[in-house]
């Protein structure tokens, strides 16, 4: 049997097991993904408006792949961690496309199982909307404010996050293989989730996508609650943050803090996720990617550490401002001449 045989039956086999898996899902549950992620020609308002904001989407997303093509970038990890995420998966896989796994955790319902095949087209239509505001609302400025996600995604109707989740995977390329709910159980306390099964049509690769609501109030992280165990046990680790309001900074959540990085290899964030501190030049590889001027003192956030040992950082590597919008920099100037890429390699 000649090679190119042997890999062309290999690629079928592949195939047809990715195929056979799709099948899990039932073909109405996956007519109401194209639905709410506006593919679909049943919804022709949602589906024009849905266009408008992932034309925009798209755009951000090229110029952020297009950007690190040009850089020292290179994340191999196979499990990616992004803490205080909201639905913004768009960043995520642009940062950390090559991955097997991916684990978010914020503040909103999972909203899975979904209820959506037994509303009236009223209520329908209200999903649909949630969907789409939440798209304009990340097309408009490359991430999510917090009170934006909660207004949406506690109405009824849409019922938390799994529906968004979903519209902004289909609309990136990914095949829903399967769904199923998720826990992460400790003593006295239940975090819930899902986790999708995803295939990536364009990279073709299968993937997943787990997502928790964690409310971290400074007591999370040790032995027995759930959390410890969960995050202790994964390896080969990269962690992406962003617009994290500096719930990192202080001690407040040191402990959990420790666990997340306790593991990692790779960590790719804004000026608002670790302090610079947690890497040393000894130990870590920094990059700056656009530039780093200040931190922004928040309504109700953390108070920021001074870091000046990451503006001398800035300083010395002298790049030029990014080609995007990323992280509070954005939203102090306006532009994106404060905007900055940090980026940490384990040596």
């Amino acid at each position: 049997m000649t090679k190119k045989l042997i890999i062309s039956l290999l690629f079928l086999t592949i195939h047809c097991q990715f195929q056979e898996k799709k099948t899990e899902i039932a073909f109405a549950e996956t007519n109401i993904y194209d639905e709410w992620a506006g593919l679909s020609d049943s919804d022709l308002l949602h589906k024009n408006e849905m266009e408008l904001s992932w034309k925009k989407l798209t755009n951000t997303k090229d110029l952020i792949g297009n950007y690190l093509k040009n850089k020292d970038y290179q994340p191999k990890v196979k499990t990616v961690i992004y803490p205080f995420s909201g639905i913004d998966v768009l960043n995520l896989f642009s940062f950390y496309p090559n991955a097997e796994r991916y684990i978010l955790f914020g503040l909103e319902d999972p909203g899975y199982p979904n209820q959506y095949q037994s509303l009236s087209e009223k209520e329908k239509q209200i999903v649909k909307q949630g969907i789409r505001n939440l798209s304009d609302h990340l097309a408009g400025r490359n991430y999510f404010t917090y009170r934006k996600m909660k207004e949406e995604t506690k109405k009824k109707e849409l019922n938390g996050a799994y529906p968004v989740f979903v519209a902004f995977l289909r609309r990136m390329g990914k095949e829903i293989l399967d769904s199923k709910e998720e826990t992460i159980v400790g003593k006295g306390v239940t975090y819930k989730g899902f986790t999708i099964s995803l295939y990536d049509t364009k990279l073709q690769k299968q993937e997943s996508l787990s997502y928790f609501k964690i409310f971290l109030i400074g007591i999370e992280g040790n032995p027995g609650d759930g959390l410890y165990e969960y995050f202790s046990d994964l390896k080969n680790v990269g962690i992406f943050t962003k617009s994290a309001e500096y719930l990192f900074h202080g001690e407040k959540r040191k402990v959990f803090r420790d666990l997340l990085l306790k593991n990692a290899e790779f960590v790719v964030q804004d000026e608002s996720g670790f302090p610079i501190r947690f890497f040393p030049e000894e130990s870590w590889k920094r990059q700056v990617f656009g530039r780093y001027e200040k931190s922004w003192n928040l309504s109700g956030a953390v108070t920021p550490e001074t870091q000046p040992e990451l503006k001398t950082l800035s300083e010395v590597t002298n790049d030029a401002p990014l080609p995007f919008p990323f992280g509070y920099g954005y939203l102090g100037t306006k532009d994106n001449r404060q905007s900055a890429v940090l980026v940490f390699s384990k040596k």
